[in-house]
This record gives C-alpha cells, structure tokens and sequence, in this order.
C-alpha cells in the first residue's frame, strides 16, 4: 500500500486530473505515502473522517452506556526532556532557527481499543489504519476549493480552558504570540511558493477543544488563503508536497530547523522509534479530494501502536527564544489526551457525507 514520493506526486495529479475522488496519508518526511482512489479503501483496514467525509457509518448507540475513557500517561522525566528541549534553544540563540516544533514520544495504556478511539473521539480529521495508529486532529493543513483558492490554518498557542482569564492570558502571551506571528509569516510564504495572491484572512482567533476527561483547552489559529493557477488540479501533487513539511510542526526557517529536530529528538523518543524515524506518520498529513476539493489535515493528536501491541502518544509545541523548559514540558503532557464525543446528538455526525460504495 505504501508507496515513494515520485510515485505519490503522480498519482495525485493523475487522479486530480480525472476528477477521480482519492484518499492520501503522507508522512512527516514525505517518503512513505499512500494514495488510494475511495472505491478501493477498505474500511477494515483503514478509516477515515475529513470534516464530514467519511468510510464508516457511526450510530447513536455507539456512544451510549460506553465506559469511560481511561488514559494513563507515563512520561519521559523533565531532565531528559529538557536535553532536547537545551540542543533546540542553543540553536535559536546562534541564530540557526527562530522557532523550533520539539515533539516527545509518551508510553500510555488505554482501556478501549484504537477503533474505539476512532469511533468515540470528535476532531475535524480522523484517521485509524489497522496495527498502526490512530489520529484525531483538529488542525487543518490546506483546503483548496472548486475556484482554486488554498487555504491553511496554522495552529500555535494551547492553554487550559479553567485558568482564569485564559483566553485573554493566551492572546497576551508574548512567546504565544512571537511564535504565531512567526508560523502565520512562514505559512504565508509556503503558499506564496504555488500560489500568485497570498494574504491574511483571519488573525489569532480561538477554538475550544474538549478533553476525554471533561477538561477543556484553547487552541489558536490563523487563515492565511492565496489563489492558485486555473491548472492547479494537474499540478496537485507538486503543490502539496512543495509545502511539506508542514510549517506549524516544523519551524523557521524550515531546512535547517528539520536538521535540528531530527538531532533534538534522539533524546525525547524511544530507541525504537529512532531506528524507523522518530516522527513516522506523525505530523504528517492526511486527506481527501473528492473529485473538485481539497481537505487536508496534519496529524497531531496521534497514538501510534508498537509492533508488540504497546501503545505511545506523541505531542509536543513549538519553542522560541522565550520559551520555559518546565512550562513547555508540562504543555507536551497536557497535550495527551483524547477528545470524546459526550453528547449523543453530536455522535450522529449529522454532516457526515458518506464515501462508501
């Protein structure tokens, strides 16, 4: 099913151009990829809900009398944490990156399976493919309309929802904001590179995600859209993955920010990982064309299944010049959660636009 870059770049402008409804996961580095038209996926493998489009039919009394969700976090210590998080701002401060995005690898348990996470977590980008991962995203990557304009909707600031005054500490936040402002401006010019207007459409506004143990955070995002050329759907391929990896969930400037991150991480993922990648699919992205449209997601909000069946999390945030290492830590463990549908009426996914045959 996986397949290389060259391959991948082809399919999507094939199917693209022949209006031909596909599937995509791409990995954090671009290499592994699956592109698959939504006749030929298998829902007993892979399954998948892009803001309402959807292979699976979820019911009512999937939500109903289900147990509670029990997540148990065992984490990194602090001290090997900040080993990456020491090698991440040494570079800042030589002025080898401005913002740098540190990601850790947690060992969790959890009482329900990984469809069950599928089928009970509410986020607009859901992904769970068989003896690999599930993912439950809220962060929009890029959506492309019928007339070509692209949008992205970079995600920097989290903060919970019960701290007093917490929307207005958040938009006050001055590493909050320096770190936005700088993704907004390198999300602006990775549109600029396949699109011939680009501007701001909206600046720092906030969504509110619920937790699976009924907390609540704040998240931050902008809109940065631009306007593609008439012939974008021939060039689809070559759009998405000149913009890879994703901004938010890499850094500034982004080549040589990738090369610390591959060296940071050594020291905030297990052994295991690093032999395949560290990241893998995580902050990768994944999506659907559906004949006319585009909708992408990145994958944050990840829990990635062992080949032995143990289970880890990954998360982390973006680090600048004024970040704290305890307080960024702590963010990377509040990070770790699974968002679960509590009420019923909203399990219906009313707006679900069904892909199956």
């Amino acid at each position: 099913m996986k397949i290389n870059r060259q391959s991948a770049i082809s399919k999507f402008n094939n199917f693209s151009t022949k209006s031909t409804p596909f599937l995509f996961i791409i990995d954090f580095q671009g290499e592994n990829c699956v592109v698959e038209p939504l006749d030929r996926i298998n829902s007993k493998e892979l399954k998948f809900w892009v803001n309402g489009k959807t292979n699976v039919i979820v019911e009512t009394d999937d939500f109903e009398g289900k147990e509670e969700v029990k997540l148990e976090k065992y984490p990194i210590d602090f001290l090997q944490y900040k080993k990456g998080f020491d090698y991440v701002q040494k570079n800042i401060f030589q002025g080898n990156s401005f913002l740098t995005n540190l990601t850790c690898e947690t060992p969790i348990s959890l009482n329900i399976s990984l469809p069950e996470v599928f089928k009970r977590s509410q986020a607009k980008y859901k992904l769970w493919w068989k003896d690999h991962f599930v993912c439950f995203s809220p962060e929009i990557f890029v959506q492309i309309d019928e007339t070509g304009k692209i949008s992205s909707f970079p995600m920097k600031g989290t903060i919970d929802a019960s701290i007093p005054n917490a929307e207005t500490t958040l938009l006050n936040d001055r590493k909050e904001f320096y770190e936005h402002t700088t993704i907004v401006d390198l999300i602006r010019n990775d549109l600029s590179s396949v699109a011939e207007k680009v501007w701001v459409e909206k600046f720092r506004y906030i969504d509110k995600i619920e937790t699976h143990d009924g907390n609540q955070l704040l998240q931050l995002s902008s809109q940065v859209s631009g306007l593609l050329r008439s012939d974008w759907r021939q060039h689809l391929g070559e759009i998405i993955f000149g913009m890879l990896p994703a901004g938010s969930i890499s850094g500034a400037p982004k080549n040589k920010t990738i090369e610390i991150i591959y060296s940071a991480e050594k020291e905030t993922y297990l052994a295991d990982s690093i032999k395949i990648g560290k990241r893998d699919f995580y902050t990768g992205i994944f999506g659907v064309f559906d004949g006319k449209t585009l909708d992408t997601g990145v994958m944050i909000r990840f829990i990635e299944q062992k080949a032995g069946g143990d289970l880890s999390f990954k998360s982390g945030g973006g680090i600048t010049s004024h970040s704290i290492a305890e307080k960024e830590y702590k963010e990377m463990i509040q990070k770790i959660y699974v968002p679960i549908v509590r009420d019923h009426t909203v399990a219906k996914q009313k707006t679900a636009q069904s892909c199956l045959s």
